[in-house]
């Protein structure tokens, strides 16, 4: 059974994280709803819970294995993408106390003359330097994968998952087989080559990582990039009948509203979603579904407040993987939204923040949505 992850308040008002292990997330909702928990947030679901599988290896550092938290993943997904710089700065300000020992200890041996442990201090502050570095390389090159990927630079992908796979091979952290794989096939697929990624990603089938619902969930996002949403919607539904999740749900529910304009059936998935308790890293998007959903119904005032809630809460979270493309499509129904309320000074404004995603993305159909709205 899988293990969600949730922030709650204990009797004392204490926020603590709980990690139980459940069927489902109504069900690990209830058990902490029964010991006395309340302001329940959930933070990872089955999805999580699957991919962590992948980590099942736990690394090494001299021999030590290092555990990664519940607290140390939520931590993560709250800051900011840093480079190299940022993070050997950060490292550094953090270890501050040890970092100004060891600086002023190879200063006085300087002074003194005191060459052999001047070098030795020096060697010891550039392996610290370089044990950093080593450190955070492979989650450098994975932010720029996602961000690459968001944006179909399908070449610039390809040459980054070569990189993050030579740099598994040396670094104490590595990026999981099966999520370089799902890159790839993605890559591959949004080079035009369906077939040949599909073969690939087939090989992750089975994986602890890559259960057969999440598997067919993931394909189906194979067939939505090659712009084949009815066998995407299949394979959705495949899914859902393995394994119910609020996810697989609105993932339904927005390719219905997106891709084939159907605001009936995807209420009605979202309606499904809503049965279960959603992990905040979801909310964002159910509710741009929602606003998409409200403006195919015509019900603009409430499509303008779903596309704006949506935009201002992703806008809060710089880490947010797809961050881009949330945004700009969001702001791009928010610029339809507007036209047909007669705001055309705000609507342009909207496209006009959207528009460079939109033509890397090849989103034709949007593009000439708005600008037909807009008079363009």
């Amino acid at each position: 059974m899988p293990v969600y992850v949730w922030q709650v308040k204990d009797s004392s008002g204490k926020t603590v994280l709980k990690e139980i292990t459940a069927a489902t997330a109504k069900e690990s909702q209830d058990i902490l709803l029964a010991d006395g928990y309340t302001d329940l947030a959930l933070k990872e679901e089955e999805i999580m819970a699957a991919v962590k599988a992948g980590f099942a290896d736990k690394p090494t550092i001299f021999g030590e294995e290092i555990e990664v938290t519940a607290e140390d993943r939520i931590k993560s997904q709250n800051k900011t993408p840093q480079g190299f710089i940022s993070v050997l700065l950060k490292s550094i300000y953090e270890n501050k106390a040890f970092f100004l020992v060891l600086v002023g200890f190879a200063v006085w041996s300087g002074y003194r003359g005191h060459w052999v442990a001047f070098a030795s201090l020096l060697v010891a502050l550039l392996a610290f330097m370089a044990f950093i570095l080593c450190l955070s390389v492979p989650l450098v090159y994975y932010q720029r994968l996602i961000k690459a990927s968001d944006w179909n630079r399908w070449d610039e992908v390809l040459s980054l998952l070569d990189t993050l796979h030579h740099l598994g091979k040396l670094s104490f952290v590595k990026v999981p087989e099966s999520e370089l794989i799902r890159n790839r096939a993605k890559a591959i697929v949004g080079q035009g080559r369906l077939t040949e990624g599909l073969a690939l990603y087939q090989h992750c089938e089975g994986r602890p990582d890559c259960p057969s619902w999440l598997y067919k969930l993931f394909v189906g996002s194979l067939y939505t990039i090659a712009k084949q949403y009815d066998k995407a919607i299949e394979l959705n539904l495949a899914s859902i009948a393995e394994k119910s999740t609020p996810t697989a749900w609105a993932d339904l529910s927005y390719r219905y509203a997106r891709y084939k304009r159907d605001p009936v059936k995807a209420r009605q998935a979202m309606a499904e979603a809503d049965k279960e308790p959603m992990a905040d890293v979801t909310k964002p998007f159910c509710i741009r579904c929602f606003g998409v959903i409200a403006y195919l119904e015509g019900d603009y005032a409430t499509a303008k407040t779903n596309l704006e809630e949506a935009i201002e809460m992703v806008e809060k979270i710089p880490s947010r993987p797809y961050r881009d493309g949330h945004l700009c499509v969001a702001r791009a129904f928010l610029c339809c939204v507007l036209a047909k309320q007669g705001d055309l000074p705000a609507a342009k404004k909207c496209f006009a923040q959207a528009k460079a995603y939109l033509i890397a993305t090849d989103e034709t159909d949007l593009i000439a949505e708005c600008q037909q709205l807009i008079g363009k």
